[in-house]
């Protein structure tokens, strides 16, 4: 067969190193440029693609982000490993999935590692060895490990490198991504489809013999949406009963059997091609437990050498370790805590093995696991009672990083987190004091800090186990806890304007930027500590404060949020007198200028202060024609874009003068402009209509606004007989009957029974004509719309 039958109406290509076979493999670098869309995307920029856009750098046995990893001891576990063992490099067994399951902390994942490592492929001498193809360990506390939607294309990455199957597959992965790159962000069907199981069918069934075919998956059950968990189970499950061939790799899944992961291993399609083991007593976990311990003090000793020099050689002595091991109720976990909290160097082991024994479980103690969590206790009990309240709020941010501030999320390094929660320098540090055996803390303080078993997790969100320790991740607690650190960071700012000069981090302006939107997502009966932190809050310092903002129009929206609070709402009685102090910008405000300015700039700083107001009340940014004709042509639009985009040197704002009615009071004292929102909106009104009737003098964006929002900024003015006969004159410029609603709702507000009257029957009439019409126009688009789908 010639090599055009192959690659029929093919160019543009070079395949080196290749054999060709009359099927559909080709053992080579595929070495041809994809055009996507308008750019060529050379060969292996799918994989490079793949490892930028969509990789769980944390998921793999080899991870450093997961070092030390946990591992088996050496002689324990020996009964399951060797089961695995056997069943893996069984090339003729039934079954090609093995599901080991058990609770928490009896070394599930310490079983998966040793896999791992035990079979881990390399090439010797030119000859591949080794049977691990990928593995993916889920963690709860890790964004990109405790969901999907990285999974497939993690696994698929691991394919395309390994250094046994990247021969095989990885030119046939990179195509796939280079054909379609948007396959990462499409359905996991679709990426196990085209990413895995499409370019393992490229390869002939006798070529699997000799390849790497297990994937190991541990901690299924730590991916926090559930319902995925089962959804993964059914595309596996799938993949090896209704695909022909069967979908090649074998799978060793270890989680703990939660109901929804054991209901789904219970499908009838899994009986003939799946096994299971439960990881508990059964595997003489005491024993392996004991072994563990007695090795873990020998280290203990090794690493406290003066310590050492005074205990027995074989300290504790076995009646201690069959203690713990009673304790531990087959949880490894335990065990490793013990040794972990024992032989840091900051205590004396003898002194704390003595606290530890000491820990008694009182009767009516309700937990599943008491000891362990009477240890954890112990263990938290090092944090002061001062530092209770931050401590938790941080390990709230640990277990779901990214709340406080989404730019940082996953970050949980000691730098960010006293950014975060507006902590000293070195503040993190002393907080997990004595907390190293829960807690992994790298000594560098850009690297992240870790809890250090999923089990620890379950202690700290279960108000039961934990009691005062108790770490709530509701969405309640997590918006106040939000907005309580956001606040606190402005409070200091605004208690001294000079310090304002240092609050330019980007924590910093996280914090000017949104902490009115978190405030108005704190619930109805936020805590104490929120209410401590709003009582030293002043909304009118905060609006006397330069905001950073030097630009006009960089300032203009976060006055406009400033200004916003006056709508948050709550029915807590004691938050309602916080909130009250906002109110008094509802209205409107008042710009100080300052007296030290010359003539010239005071007037150029009220022809700044007249675009603000306008800017601020206008619905759309950059409407610079429409400010020019509210400004009566006094700036060109280019003018008031210059305006916008000079510098600002932040008056200081007030609130309203409520003896003052209107801005022409105000007139004689030149230091003083008025801003009342009210009549900003009737101008603006006014002038739309003024826009409408004269068309062709103004820009077509200006017309377009103009008929769209005239309404909406009369109804935001004070119904008064003037406004009122505003909206009579000009009722057929309502252009749906929703906008002639909302006018009546705002007609009925208005205290002139007369004016109101009359307004009422117009509006009433017009909102009938308006939805005559609409409803007539329906049947004409569904006549219009069926007409051009059967086209």
């Amino acid at each position: 067969m010639s090599s055009s039958s192959f690659f029929t109406a093919a160019h543009d290509f070079v395949v080196h190193n290749s054999s060709f076979r009359n099927d559909t493999y080709v053992a080579g670098n595929l070495n041809y440029n994809v055009r996507h869309g308008q750019e060529d995307i050379a060969a292996g920029q799918g994989l490079a693609i793949l490892r930028r856009d969509a990789v769980s750098r944390g998921a793999s046995h080899y991870a450093e982000q997961r070092f030390p990893p946990p591992n088996c001891h050496p002689g324990t576990r020996s009964q399951i490993l060797e089961i695995l063992k056997k069943w893996i490099t069984n090339d003729h067994k039934s079954t090609s999935i093995y599901w080991i399951y058990g609770a928490a902390g009896v070394g599930k994942s310490a079983v998966a590692q040793t896999i791992a490592e035990t079979f881990v492929q390399h090439i010797v001498n030119g000859i591949p060895e080794g049977r691990l193809a990928a593995s993916f360990f889920f963690s709860r506390v890790d964004a990109s490990r405790n969901n999907l939607s990285l999974f497939f294309t993690t696994i698929a990455h691991q394919l395309a490198t390994s250094p046994v199957l990247r021969p095989h597959l990885g030119a046939y992965i990179d195509l796939a991504i280079r054909h379609n790159p948007n396959i990462l962000h499409e359905t996991l069907e679709r990426q196990f489809q085209e990413l895995i199981v499409n370019p393992c069918a490229k390869l002939p069934p006798d070529t699997w013999k000799n390849l790497p075919r297990l994937i190991i998956i541990d901690g299924l059950d730590e991916c926090v949406d559930i319902k995925s968990q089962e959804r993964l189970l059914s595309i596996i499950r799938q993949s090896k009963t209704k695909t022909d061939p069967p979908f090649p790799f074998d799978f060793l899944m270890c989680s703990r059997p939660e109901p929804r992961i054991r209901n789904a291993f219970n499908h009838p399609d899994f009986y003939s091609i799946l096994d299971r083991n439960d990881l508990g007593e059964s595997f003489e976990s005491g024993k392996d437990i004991a072994s563990y311990l007695r090795d873990g003090f020998s280290r203990i000793q090794q690493n406290h050498e003066s310590f050492s020099a005074h205990v027995e050689p074989d300290w504790p002595g076995d009646g201690i370790i069959q203690q713990l091991v009673q304790r531990a109720c087959g949880q490894f976990i335990y065990a490793a805590t013990v040794l972990k909290y024992i032989g840091d160097y900051r205590g004396l082991p003898t002194e704390r093995l003595e606290i530890i024994l000491k820990i008694t479980v009182p009767d009516g103690f309700a937990s599943p696991y008491p000891d362990l969590d009477l240890l954890y206790m112990q263990i938290l009990s090092a944090v002061q009672d001062e530092d209770k309240d931050i401590f938790l709020d941080i390990m709230a941010h640990l277990l779901e990083p990214g709340a406080l501030h989404p730019i940082f999320y996953g970050k949980k390094d000691a730098f960010s987190i006293e950014g975060l929660f507006f902590l000293p320098e070195g503040k993190a540090q002393t907080l997990f004091f004595g907390l190293h055996s829960v807690l992994d803390i790298p000594e560098n303080d850009n690297d992240n800090i870790t809890i250090r078993h999923a089990s620890f997790v379950d202690f700290l969100t279960d108000r039961k186990r934990s009691g005062i320790y108790y770490v709530d991740i509701g969405r309640e607690a997590k918006h106040e806890r939000i907005a309580l650190y956001l606040i606190k960071r402005l409070v200091y700012s605004i208690k001294n304007n000079d310090r304002l000069k240092y609050m330019n981090s980007k924590f910093d302006i996280f914090a000017w930027e949104f902490w009115i939107i978190r405030c108005r997502q704190v619930g109805s009966s936020p805590g104490s500590r929120l209410f401590a932190a709003l009582e030293e809050f002043d909304l009118c310092e905060l609006m006397k404060t330069p905001i950073r903002y030097t630009i006009l129009e960089d300032y203009i929206p976060v006055l406009r949020q400033c200004i916003n609070i006056a709508d948050w709402k709550s029915s807590h009685p004691q938050l309602q007198r916080h909130i009250s102090q906002y109110r008094l910008f509802k209205d409107g405000f008042r710009v100080q200028i300052p007296t030290s300015l010359q003539t010239r700039d005071r007037d150029e700083m009220k022809m700044a202060v007249s675009v603000l107001k306008y800017q601020l009340c206008l619905y759309q940014p950059n409407m610079w024609d429409v400010i020019s004709v509210l400004m009566n042509r006094q700036l060109s639009p280019e003018h008031v874009g210059n305006v916008l985009c000079s510098s600002w040197p932040c008056p200081t704002i007030l609130p309203l003068d409520p003896e003052s009615q209107s801005n022409e009071m105000r007139s004689t004292v030149d230091a003083v402009v008025d801003v009342r929102f009210s009549e900003c909106h009737k101008e603006i009104t006014l002038q739309c209509l003024q826009i409408i009737r004269m068309e062709s003098q103004h820009a077509k964006d200006s017309i377009i606004y103009a008929k769209d929002e005239w309404i909406n900024h009369l109804l935001e003015t004070t119904p008064s007989k003037e406004t009122l006969s505003v909206l009579l004159r000009n009722l057929s410029l309502l252009q749906s009957s929703e906008d002639a609603e909302k006018a009546l709702g705002w007609v009925e507000k208005s205290g002139h029974s007369r004016s109101r009257n009359k307004a009422i029957q117009a509006l009433t009439k017009r909102t009938v004509k308006l939805v005559d019409v609409e409803e007539r126009r329906k049947p004409h688009f569904k006549r219009y719309w069926f007409s051009c789908i059967c086209m």
